[in-house]
């Protein structure tokens, strides 16, 4: 019987371990994440889960590695039309998503410093109207960027937020993008 020299089969056992990380490293890089089967989202395989990014929030993730960071806040449509008469912003904010939007960010900008809010991107995200916008500007100091995006469901408002560095968003917008297109209500 002949043998193989042994550079054929060295060379053969390094194809086959590159062939191997090669398929390990393209299979499962996200995970879908179901919260209380009210809705679904992608969420990235080296992301953590966390609960002291908002306390609101009903997902919290994050990758301290990249500095990449993800909540979503979901709230019934009834709470927001409540809140809104309660305090008499009826003429300020109307009772749709857009409404909804608005008051979400004009809430923001005393907390971030924004030279200027930019306008909303008027989206569908499975099957569900939305309104998305990205900005950067200052939040404790760092110079953050952040996407977010607007949810109308059946019988609930959604806020996706992701942020990360201002320096590093180029490198993250299109897995940052990829998040949120992945929203599901369920």
């Amino acid at each position: 019987m002949k043998t193989l020299p042994y550079y054929y089969n060295k060379g053969q056992a390094i194809l086959l371990v590159l062939t191997l990380l090669l398929l390990v490293s393209c299979k499962g890089k996200v995970q879908t994440v179901n919260i209380d089967n009210r809705y679904s989202l992608d969420v990235p395989n080296d992301f953590k889960q966390v609960k002291d990014l908002n306390e609101e929030a009903s997902l919290q993730y994050q990758n301290t590695l990249k500095e990449l960071y993800l909540i979503v806040i979901d709230e019934p449509k009834s709470a927001f039309t409540k809140a809104v008469k309660e305090n008499n912003l009826q003429d300020t904010y109307s009772n749709t998503l857009k409404g909804y939007s608005q008051l979400i960010t004009d809430g923001m900008d005393s907390s971030i410093a924004v030279k200027k809010m930019p306008d909303f991107q008027e989206k569908t995200i499975a099957g569900l109207k939305a309104r998305e916008l990205s900005f950067d500007g200052l939040s404790s100091g760092n110079h953050v960027y952040w996407k977010l995006a607007f949810i109308e469901g059946n019988n609930t408002y959604y806020q996706i937020m992701v942020w990360t560095l201002a320096d590093n968003h180029k490198k993250h917008e299109k897995e940052m993008q990829a998040i949120i297109n992945s929203f599901k209500e369920l």
